[in-house]
């Protein structure tokens, strides 16, 4: 197998990648750190959180328990001004207000996703269970040097345990509201002492659907999703480890199928007159085609690490592929009469990636990081069928997107004095873009028609970083940070077709952000830490598009498009007080004014008037006889999508002896004002707040931990992602309140 020789030849990553970070871990931890210090590797060397002179969150596996957060998407509970919402079938994280709108196959989005220090590049395996997590690390601002892969907004680096030379373990189980059964566990044995050690992991999650479904002779279906890792641990000598992993899951859910037009609006109305819409949160009513999202996921991954006198030299290899199907009812009505707008996708992603970086150790005032990253893959529609009323609207668009990508990065790190460092970076990038394909018209399924070139574009640019840091007492730091990100351009793998008819291909070019910082990081005395950022971004050529009905055709698609400009000014404040061993709280927040300077060439769906009548036109934008007019639209000076302008979360935490064991009590509190998921704020979040809690015994001594918890405890229907196209305003739901209780033992 290509991929394995490519494990075996270059080996590999996992854990080094980024920002490494656990509490209290290593010999300076124990030495250095006190309460709230983390050390982390954010520049690719141990360091104490706060002489990192970048924005981050550090999100501990006893963070995310006593959160009971289980997937990705809910580390946006904890970390403020990270957004991550579902669009469509795709998952769309936005920090700071930077987020991608452009969905698709091989369509990055610009906050990378990195697991176990490999860069997720499909849109499709963003949102994943976290049943054997060490801890995630959440980079803010643009990562345009060290970890500069499409990374304009940030990084989310989720990382996994390692093999342990003592033999450990876990399992857990929980049981939940709507039948919620979660079943996860690891086991970590060594092969061999300090020479070899091997670990296991997996998790098998399945919960009934939420949603009510207003067809009393229609059932709806549930989710389920299971995973098996396996990571294998070598230490040949002292100073080399080599570590190899290999996962293997499915995921079926519903996220992306079930949701509501909001007021009513679908374009069922117009289809039949026996239409059914639902009208309320978490209502349903679909046409029986409509099938759950199917994902599919193998991952190999590598890395050796080899430490020398001068520095660490360390190797990153990785292989991912991702396999998504569904049928997703687009006007989220039923007819009776069986017509509908129905998406049929049929995804795929294959990437392999190998990062070789160096570190160095040196004694002095001078230290540097030199690393060099290629990636090959390819991802496309296998196909994406759309059916509309009538065969001869239907359409099965075939597309292949290949990407090659390289790029050679470095950082130098100078202490001018005890107290005074700088930080210079540079990365250059490099990509290559090609998408073949083609579209079989009036039907949405059939054997693959012969591919056609599209076109071939590259492009490069040059991303600095420059920091100064300056110590004002031994437990805190000020510092300023400039620093650039760089998202390549990208072909529209959803519409391949429209060179054939004419019309040049659908391409947008890179976009680019520069990014101004200033913060504060510090522990005051032994209770209290303290972080505070405030930065502004200039933001061009955002990578954007909008859904409408292409000239000739009669179903919904998209079309890109570059926005000209856009600024984002805001500010972040994160504390956590240790008022005793009983008692510690975290207060966090974000403020964030993000909004479009120039955007004009774009457009916006409008609800028609008169449900009974076709659509007209208005300007030079196609549209068609439905519920929304896509009319042209300047979005100049309006605020930016899924970017609410405030933030913040609160989390207390108790520690109370009771009954030989002690006694975890946590609460937390999450709050968001409005987020707009259009241009125009027409469709629109109001602001919210969800409550959380969990109460956890632990016997002295046992092992065992038995906890019951409780989500959304106020029960507030809050938008998880929108789909907003020419059929209908569809949103789906986050989930309501939800209960339950947990067991876990640990040996």
């Amino acid at each position: 197998m290509k991929a394995a020789i490519y494990l075996i030849a270059s080996s590999c990553i996992a854990l080094s990648f980024g920002t490494s970070a656990v509490a209290q871990s290593t010999e300076m931890a124990a030495e250095e750190a006190g309460y709230g210090d983390i050390i982390v590797t954010a520049q690719r060397r141990e360091e104490l959180s706060r002489d990192v002179p970048i924005s981050l969150t550090t999100l501990t596996a006893e963070n995310i328990a006593r959160a009971n957060i289980t997937d990705t998407v809910g580390l946006e509970q904890l970390t403020p001004s990270l957004k991550i919402d579902r669009q469509g079938n795709f998952t769309a994280p936005a920090l700071r207000g930077i987020s991608a709108t452009v969905t698709g196959p091989a369509m990055d989005n610009n906050v990378a996703i990195y697991l176990d220090g490999v860069y997720m590049p499909s849109t499709t395996a963003g949102t994943f269970d976290l049943p054997d997590v060490e801890r995630v690390e959440v980079l803010k601002g643009p990562q345009g040097t060290l970890f500069g892969r499409n990374a304009t907004g940030g990084a989310i680096q989720v990382i996994t345990r390692k093999p342990s030379y003592d033999s450990e373990g876990m399992v857990s189980a929980s049981y939940g509201r709507f039948d919620d059964l979660f079943l996860k566990g690891w086991v970590s044995v060594p092969l061999s002492t300090d020479k070899a050690a091997l670990s296991v992991s997996g998790y098998y999650h399945r919960n009934d659907t939420y949603y009510k479904n207003l067809r009393t002779n229609s059932s709806l279906e549930g989710e389920e999703a299971w995973q098996i890792r396996g990571k294998l641990r070598l230490n040949p000598t002292e100073n080399l480890e080599v570590l190899l992993s290999a996962a293997y899951g499915k995921r079926s859910e519903t996220f992306a199928i079930y949701g509501t037009p909001i007021n009513g609006n679908s374009i069922a109305r117009v289809l039949d007159t026996n239409f059914i819409i639902p009208r309320k949160p978490y209502e349903v009513a679909l046409n029986d085609d409509s099938l759950p999202q199917k994902n599919k996921s193998v991952d190999l991954t590598g890395r050796i690490e080899l430490t020398l006198d001068s520095g660490t030299l360390t190797s990153i290899t990785g292989y991912l592929t991702r396999d998504m199907s569904n049928v997703l009812d687009a006007d989220m009505g039923y007819t009776a009469n069986g017509l509908s707008i129905n998406y049929r996708p049929h995804s795929f992603d294959d990437y392999f990636s190998e990062e070789l970086s160096y570190s160095s150790d040196l004694d002095g005032s001078f230290n540097f990081t030199l690393g060099a990253y290629y990636a090959d893959g390819k991802g496309g529609w296998n196909p994406l069928g759309v059916d509309a009323p009538g065969a001869a609207g239907d359409i099965s668009i075939w597309s292949t997107q290949s990407v090659k990508t390289s790029a050679a990065f470095g950082e130098v790190y100078f202490d001018v004095s005890a107290r005074l460092s700088l930080i210079g970076g540079l990365r250059y990038s490099w990509e290559k873009r090609s998408l073949d394909g083609n579209a079989v018209f009036a039907t949405y399924s059939g054997a693959r028609p012969t591919f056609l070139k599209v076109g071939t574009r590259s492009w490069d640019s040059f991303t600095p970083r420059a920091s100064i840091r300056y110590e004002l007492t031994p437990t805190s730091n000020v510092y300023f940070t400039y620093s650039q990100g760089f998202k390549s351009g990208v072909f529209n793998s959803n519409n391949p077709f429209t060179v054939f008819s004419g019309s040049p291909p659908d391409v947008v070019n890179p976009e680019k952000i520069k990014s101004y910082e200033i913060g504060y990081k510090g522990r005051i005395g032994d209770a209290v830490t303290l972080d505070a950022a405030a930065f502004h971004y200039d933001y061009t050529d955002m990578q954007t598009t909008f859904i409408v009905v292409l000239p000739g055709q009669a179903v919904p698609l998209s079309v890109l498009r570059n926005a000209d400009s856009a600024r984002v000014n805001g500010f972040e404040i994160d504390t956590s007080i240790k008022f005793s061993d009983m008692f510690d709280l975290r207060l966090a927040g974000a403020w964030v004014d993000a909004k479009y300077k120039k955007f004009a060439n774009t457009a916006i769906a409008l609800p028609c008037t008169n449900f009974a009548q076709p659509c007209a036109v208005n300007g030079p934008v196609p549209t068609r006889a439905g519920n929304n007019d896509t009319v042209v639209f300047d979005a100049s000076g309006h605020r930016m999508i899924r970017a609410p302008e405030f933030t913040a979360t609160a989390t207390a935490n108790g520690h109370i002896p009771v009954g030989g064991g002690m006694l975890d009590l946590t609460g937390s509190l999450y709050y968001s004002s409005a987020v707009n998921y259009t241009l125009d704020g027409r469709v629109r979040q109001a602001n919210f707040a969800k409550i959380d809690a969990r109460a956890a015994w632990n016997p002295e001594d046992s092992g065992l931990t038995i906890s019951i918890y409780g989500k959304n405890l106020t029960n507030k229907a809050v938008y998880g992602g929108a789909f907003i196209t020419g059929v209908a305003d569809a949103v789906h739901w986050a989930p309501p309140r939800t209960y339950g209780v947990q067991v876990e033992y640990r040996f």
